[in-house]
Formats: C-alpha cells, sequence, structure tokens
C-alpha cells in the first residue's frame, strides 16, 4: 500500500448489501496505522462512524488487497478532511468480481448488435442516452428506445478524453412513462479487457479526487 493509492470502504453488516465509498491514502505512519481522505458522496462529505468496523479494500500495483479496520478519529491534515484508520490482520489478496459503481452524468451512444454474429444490425440506427452511473462490470443508463431484455449493445462512452467502446448485455429494463427519457437499462459488460476496465476505474478515481478538492475549497472559502 502506498499514498495516493484508492480505497473503497464497507461496513460489514449481515443479510444485506453495503454501502460502498472511495476514498485514498493519504499518509502511512511509522506505526502502521494509515490516513485516508473522508469519502464524498453527491458532492458532501461522509464521516463515517469511529470505532466500528469496516472492510478497506486497496488498489495497489500488486493487485487487490482486502483488510478489516477501525477507524480512530477524523482530522483536518493541511486544508483536507482526512481520518486515521488502525488496519487488523496481514491483508487478504482477492479477485475483482464486483465493481464500485460511480453516480454520474454521461453521454452515451449504442447500436443494436446481432446476438449471434455480434455486428450491429443496422449501422444507421445509432441511439443516444444519459448514463447514470458506471462501474467496471457495467453501466445504467437512460433513453427513449426500447430495447428487449438480454439484447447485445455497442456502446459507446467519453471518459474525459478518452473514447470506451465496449459490448454489453441488457440485464435489466424499466419503464417510466411520465419521464423524459421514458427507459432505464441495466448493462452487463461482456468480454470488457482489462485496461478498459482500469480506463473506468481511473476515470472514477479522478471524478472523486476533483469532487474532494472542491468540497474542501467550498469549506475554506
Amino acid at each position: 500500500i502506498k499514498i495516493g493509492d484508492r480505497v473503497e470502504i464497507q461496513q460489514n453488516r449481515e443479510g444485506e448489501r453495503p454501502k460502498t465509498h472511495v476514498s485514498q491514502v493519504e499518509n502511512k505512519l511509522d506505526d502502521g496505522k494509515i490516513v485516508l481522505h473522508v469519502p464524498i458522496s453527491y458532492g458532501q462529505l461522509v464521516e463515517l462512524a469511529k470505532g466500528i468496523e469496516y472492510r478497506f479494500l486497496f488498489f495497489t500495483d500488486k493487485g487487490l488487497i482486502r483488510f478489516g479496520g477501525v477507524i480512530e478519529k477524523h482530522m483536518d491534515e493541511d486544508g483536507f478532511a482526512v481520518m486515521l484508520v488502525k488496519l487488523s490482520g496481514n491483508g487478504e489478496r482477492i479477485q475483482r468480481r464486483d465493481f464500485f459503481r460511480f453516480a454520474c452524468v454521461l453521454p452515451v451512444k449504442f447500436s443494436l448488435l446481432d446476438n449471434v454474429t455480434m455486428s450491429e444490425v443496422d449501422e444507421d440506427e445509432v441511439y443516444q442516452g444519459i448514463i447514470k452511473d458506471i462501474g467496471g462490470g457495467g453501466v445504467c443508463f437512460l433513453a427513449n428506445e426500447s430495447i428487449d431484455e438480454n439484447s447485445t449493445l455497442k456502446l459507446v462512452i467519453k471518459l474525459d478524453d478518452d473514447i470506451l467502446v465496449v459490448i454489453g448485455e441488457v440485464i435489466q429494463k424499466h419503464y417510466f412513462p411520465k419521464s423524459n427519457y421514458r427507459y432505464q437499462y441495466r448493462v452487463g459488460f461482456i468480454g470488457i479487457h482489462p485496461s478498459e476496465q482500469e480506463m473506468i476505474v481511473q476515470f472514477i478515481f479522478n471524478e472523486q479526487t476533483r469532487m474532494l478538492q472542491k468540497v474542501n475549497r467550498n469549506q475554506h472559502d
């Protein structure tokens, strides 16, 4: 674990899917404790409770490592809201099966693919929508076109200066007749390359960093 590594934090809760918070390593202390940025959600700092057990998933150069640990105190360090964390155990290396979903507003272009040949059904039929959240495993987006569940789509997504082109399967569809966008789709990526997943993870990290800097600037204005 090094300064600058991305961290996902979850509270240990039985019987329910825990909420995931994203943070970053700010400092490592000689006594083995670490300093993390206080997470933010929808532009607001999330002051996690002290003294209860959390799971900390670190994105390191050598893979994903998970620790248990507790937040000992909240602090202000060089104008940034941070928290002192004491980790427990030696860490567990894990394979990434589930991906944090980042709430955002991003344009997306999509077209329908043939489920067998994976070629575009009609090259002239390119639709547009708005992404609500994105992660390394898929997206949720809104559109006005009706697409069947289990359909295969080609998605073109602009992430900062990068263009991501991925294939996905429509896992879930919801209809909202009174909304500006009548349909909401949950799409899982198919055969996405690790470098493309890393592009998404880096985009999320950059956006979280920008949001954190904005929150801290507003607090000190």
